[in-house]
């Protein structure tokens, strides 16, 4: 899926002060800032998973390893969802670099269905608001295939997928939502995207994305973008040169109304 997130501003290479890294998949224009920020490590390492909390108060949702034998998933005799699905998710967006004009944002995203083509492809909005100050409501318009519950795009420029298929039969983890039910998910595993960018800049991204087992839909995402440099600053000359540059994502589904594969407690 195109990332929900307020977009970098590129600027010129500089040295940010190297601590430890405070956080771990599109476009809000934001200008840039001159505030001091946290930075990553000095590693140069850029394809490592870190999955650490925005909210102390409210950790991460990381999921939990299941046995395949306690594992009860049926396979629908109906479609995978219906036209009247219902959909939101909570975005934590956190950013330790000068390319950002804030450190911090909260947003939602809301997903509801708008038509039915062929009486297989549910056509369906996609909207994303952000808290004051942080840009303005986002949208998209997606389609998903009601017996697959996978996603297509007019464009195959895509990071992540709100929808990435129904795998009743592979289920490999649980996670809890918020309303303390645990769904049973299939995850991507690690998963790199690199994004050429301006100026010189990459941007590189490395995260996981996990998905409700009977329906394909994302219940939880996170991952970490670090920007590296290439090419001439100040007469010396830059090759992927990480600055220290880096912000994180989170993506939670809070509630929908369709049917998930919930655990039976």
């Amino acid at each position: 899926m195109n990332v929900e997130q307020p977009a970098s501003k590129l600027i010129r290479p500089h040295r940010t002060p190297i601590a430890i890294l405070a956080a771990l998949m599109l476009i809000v224009l934001l200008a840039g800032c001159q505030n001091e920020e946290p930075s990553p490590p000095s590693r140069n390492i850029f394809y490592e998973v870190e999955l650490v909390s925005v909210n102390n108060d409210h950790p991460l949702p990381m999921p939990t390893a299941v046995a395949p034998e306690d594992i009860n998933v049926s396979v629908a005799d109906d479609t995978l969802l219906s036209p009247e699905m219902l959909a939101r998710w909570s975005i934590n967006w956190d950013c330790m670099s000068d390319h950002c004009q804030f450190d911090t944002c909260y947003g939602t995203a809301f997903s509801r269905v708008r038509d039915t083509l062929d009486n297989r492809w549910l056509e369906i909005d996609r909207r994303v608001d952000w808290n004051e100050g942080c840009g303005k409501p986002i949208n998209w318009l997606t389609q998903v295939d009601r017996y697959t519950g996978q996603e297509r795009y007019p464009s195959q420029d895509v990071l992540f997928q709100f929808w990435a298929g129904a795998k009743v039969r592979t289920p490999e983890q649980i996670i809890t939502l918020p309303n303390e039910r645990k769904v049973h998910v299939w995850c991507t595993g690690p998963t790199q995207a690199e994004v050429v960018e301006e100026d010189g800049w990459t941007s590189l991204y490395d995260g996981e994305v996990c998905y409700d087992v009977r329906t394909g839909m994302l219940v939880f995402m996170s991952y970490i973008k670090r920007w590296v440099f290439t090419g001439i600053y100040e007469g010396k000359t830059y090759e992927r040169a990480f600055f220290g540059d880096s912000e994180t994502y989170q993506q939670l589904l809070e509630s929908t109304n369709a049917q998930l594969s919930y655990v039976e407690e």
